[in-house]
């Protein structure tokens, strides 16, 4: 409970709201986006780690929405924040499931309690407006793991599009192959046309708008795609820890690809 009686996911969206500031009608978080339409297909590899509906090999129709992290639907899309691909694959008899993602991979807490506050170290003081200084600082130092998520933020500050910034799932999920073998993994979407990124001096001068203005001008070009690979754990690697990177040579397999 956070030492309130609030459920901490309450605190959290209140957390975030003052964060943001007022917006009524809008999310607390990842406010501002575009949502999109598209076609997945499963790979050939995908059916030897899951035999979920959808990585079988044929057509999914999908529905997708590019995001800020900001709750403020009107944040300029040249700040430095992560940025989030969320999609879902529409099965059969009205079922779907979703792979949500973010531009930065991991998170900055593992607990709901450690990212409330990670939150609260960012929200102004009252009386000034301002963020107390020092708060997200000292916050950072007694926790490593949100220190290290900022800073891989900071290497890719700001996606020059939608369409070309990698996308990671946060979470490892169980994944059961046909034939009963089990293995954990995350996801993790790669832009086919490559990376791109700004710096936040170079984001500040574009439009405000300019993640979705250049997606909506990529598209008229033809479809964006994005390739769906699985990093597979072993059996040292923690699955319920967000903040834990798995190393980079586990392997990879490919599960399908999407078109946007």
């Amino acid at each position: 409970m956070s030492g309130s009686a609030t459920p901490v996911i309450a605190q959290l969206v209140e957390a975030m709201r003052a964060r943001a500031g007022s917006h009524p009608g809008f999310r607390p978080v990842h406010a501002k986006g575009i949502v999109c339409s598209g076609t997945f297909r499963g790979a050939p590899q995908a059916r030897g780690v899951s035999r979920a509906l959808h990585l079988q090999g044929q057509a999914v129709s999908t529905v997708m929405r590019f995001s800020n992290a900001s709750g403020n639907p009107d944040v300029h899309d040249g700040l430095a924040n992560a940025r989030a691909l969320a999609v879902k694959f529409q099965l059969p008899d009205s079922k779907s499931t979703d792979v949500l993602a973010n531009s930065i991979e991991g998170f900055p807490a593992r607990t709901p309690e450690e990212f409330l506050a990670f939150l609260r170290a960012q929200l102004p003081d009252p009386v000034t407006g301002q963020p107390a200084p020092g708060a997200v600082p000292r916050f950072l130092e007694s926790h490593p793991a949100a220190r290290a998520f900022v800073e891989r933020l900071m290497q890719k500050p700001v996606s020059a599009s939608y369409g070309q910034a990698n996308y990671h799932a946060e979470h490892a999920f169980l994944f059961t192959a046909a034939d009963g073998t089990r293995r954990f993994g995350r996801y993790r979407w790669m832009p086919e046309a490559g990376e791109a990124y700004l710096s936040p001096d170079d984001a500040s001068k574009r439009s405000a708008n300019f993640l979705r203005e250049e997606l909506e001008s990529r598209l008229r070009n033809g479809p964006v795609a994005f390739r769906l690979l699985l990093q597979l754990a072993s059996e040292s690697d923690p699955t319920d820890d967000v903040t834990a990177l798995w190393p980079a040579d586990r392997p990879i397999v490919e599960l399908g690809r999407l078109e946007v």
